[in-house]
This record gives structure tokens, C-alpha cells and sequence, in this order.
């Protein structure tokens, strides 16, 4: 009987606790259910603009080694030169970007872009069949690290577009000994040409986006080791295809991969070589805002340049740096 008794008692709080836990997971799931459906804001956010929080960028600004400036004189004046395409290109002008630079870091500018030229090389070895390649990022930094730019300008001369002298011009005029800085910048056209992002077999492959990059870059930096270098990617863009249409470059795969791929790629050569490269694709110019900025698939208008410029001049203003590559004993 007393059995009985403790078995009895022993359900009762089973039930109960069953109970209990039924309870609990009911008022649960009705806290989830209200939680999800959300509350209503009592602001009015029809007039919030999203630019105005944090997007992770891939930013990473490299400070200056100490030592590569030991025994370098200070001329009191910043002195930048711009490498890229379309970019700096498209406006040589006071309304330029490399104009809007100058103007904001109180430096003086030199503009050596190339319209349409690309980081690539269309061909491993130079081919005289195709002289273009002459105005892309290699053999322009070539150029100067020989001092030579008599093919370079019978080339330039050769081309209907003025644009190609006029930078060659600029070219010859530079002091490579008092530069501090350079800039290089290329839009979406390696992307839009099918170029290659990179070379897994080859990573100094000229011929690949990544390649051409990381090949001159180096070369840079083995010549003119107390210059700075900062990289500053594409930004958002779309791809143009032959009948007209637009294709969102963030999704489009031409066969090399989507241009933020490119973007990935870039970042990763750029910090391989331990210069600063600067994100445009999400820090700048990105798929919500690019409408305001561009003024078709892939160029900019005066306001996009106007943004570009700002990025690359804060980041000149504030937030260059040198730090000491010895350490006390």
C-alpha cells in the first residue's frame, strides 16, 4: 500500500513537471513569435541615409619603414604621382582627380594616367604588333625606372586621342628623387576585357590582373624604396556586353570571376608586396550609391571623382605613419 502511495506521488510530479516544461516552451515560442514580428519605430527613418554607418571595408594602410628613409632629404613639400586609366584620365583638368588630390592634400600632383590602358600586359614579352601594351601599368613604370620614354612618346603621338601625349609630357618632367608618394588606380577594365584575375601557376604572370600588379609594384618599391605606395581599387561597376545591356559586375562572371573577385585578389597581391591598398569597391563608390556617382556602366562623374579624391586625401592627411624596423637591446 505505501508502495502505491510513493508511486502515486512520483507521477503527480512527473505530470507537474511535464507541465511545467509545456508551459514554459509555450510562453517561449509566443516571446520568439512577438520578438520576430518586431516592434514598431517611433522615428521616422524615411530619411535615414545608410551611408552613414560602417561597411567593412578590405582596407589596409601600411605605415613607412623608418629605415628606407635614413639619409633622404625633406624638400618641405609632398610630392605625389598618379599611375592608372580612366580614372585620373578621363579629366586631366581641374575637375580631374588628380587635380581634386592636389588640391586637397596641398601637394604637388603629377598625373601619368592612360586612358583604357589596364594593370595586365596583353602579352608576356613586349610584341611591337601591339603597342598599346606600352601604356600599361608595367611598362609605363618601366619607363621611368629607366628614364626612357622615346618609344613611349613616337607611340603616343601615334594615337588620335591627345590624352596619350599630353601624359607622356607630364612623364618627362617627373623627379623620381623627390617623389613621396604614388597613387595608382584602375577601373573595371581588366575585368571588362577578360583579363585573367591571376595566375596560380605564375603569381609575377604580367599578362594576369594580379600579375601585372604584383610584378610592378615590387619593381617599384626595389627602385624607389622610400616611396610610398597606396592602391586604390576599382569601385562597384557593371559589365557592358555587345548588344548594350548592363550586367551587376558584383554577380557577373566574364570567365575569370565576378569583379569583386578581382577586388579580393587585388587586396591579397597588394598586400603581398606590403604597400596600402585602398578598398573603393566597398569603402567609396558601392552598388546603393553609385547611381549618384558614376556617369555610365563603369566611369565616374565630377561628384565620383570628388569622392575618390576625398578617400585617398584623408587618408594622406591622417593616417600615414612610419614606424621603426629595429628594436632596442
Amino acid at each position: 500500500m505505501e508502495e502505491n502511495k510513493k508511486t502515486g506521488k512520483q507521477i503527480i510530479l512527473h505530470i507537474v513537471l511535464l507541465a511545467a516544461i509545456i508551459l514554459i516552451a509555450v510562453i517561449s515560442i509566443y516571446r520568439l513569435y512577438e520578438w520576430n514580428k518586431g516592434t514598431p519605430l517611433d522615428a521616422d527613418t524615411e530619411d535615414v541615409d545608410p551611408s552613414q554607418f560602417d561597411i567593412e571595408t578590405l582596407d589596409m594602410i601600411i605605415p613607412m619603414d623608418a629605415s628606407l628613409l635614413e639619409g633622404r632629404e625633406d624638400d618641405g613639400e609632398t610630392t605625389i604621382l598618379c599611375l592608372g586609366n580612366n580614372p585620373f584620365a578621363d579629366d586631366h583638368g581641374n575637375t580631374g582627380l588628380a587635380a581634386m588630390i592636389a588640391s586637397k592634400t596641398n601637394a604637388t600632383v603629377y598625373d601619368c594616367s592612360f586612358p583604357d590602358s589596364s594593370a595586365a600586359c596583353k602579352y608576356p614579352i613586349y610584341n611591337p604588333q601591339y603597342t598599346k601594351d606600352h601604356f600599361n601599368f608595367y611598362y609605363v613604370v618601366e619607363c621611368f625606372r629607366n628614364n626612357e620614354f622615346t618609344a613611349i612618346s613616337s607611340i603616343a603621338n601615334d594615337e588620335a586621342d591627345p590624352r596619350y601625349a599630353e601624359s607622356v609630357e607630364v612623364m618627362k618632367t617627373v623627379d623620381m628623387d623627390k617623389v613621396d608618394i604614388i597613387v595608382i588606380m584602375y577601373d573595371s577594365t581588366d575585368y571588362n576585357m577578360g583579363t585573367p584575375s591571376d595566375n596560380p601557376d605564375n603569381p609575377y604572370d604580367v599578362t594576369a590582373f594580379t600579375g601585372g600588379l604584383r610584378t610592378t609594384i615590387n619593381n617599384i618599391k626595389s627602385t624607389w624604396p622610400y616611396i610610398r605606395v597606396f592602391v586604390m581599387s576599382p569601385t562597384y561597376a557593371q559589365y557592358m556586353d555587345e548588344d548594350g545591356e548592363l550586367h551587376n559586375g558584383t554577380i557577373t562572371d566574364l570567365g575569370n570571376g565576378t569583379l569583386n573577385h578581382y577586388l579580393v585578389k587585388e587586396a591579397d597581391a597588394v598586400m603581398d608586396c606590403g604597400v596600402s591598398f585602398v578598398d573603393n569597391y566597398y569603402g567609396t563608390i558601392n552598388e546603393d550609391n553609385y547611381q549618384e556617382y558614376m556617369k555610365d556602366h563603369m566611369r565616374y562623374n565630377e561628384a565620383g571623382r570628388e569622392k575618390l579624391a576625398e578617400r585617398i586625401a584623408d587618408i594622406i592627411n591622417n593616417k600615414m605613419g612610419t614606424v621603426s624596423s629595429t628594436t632596442s637591446k
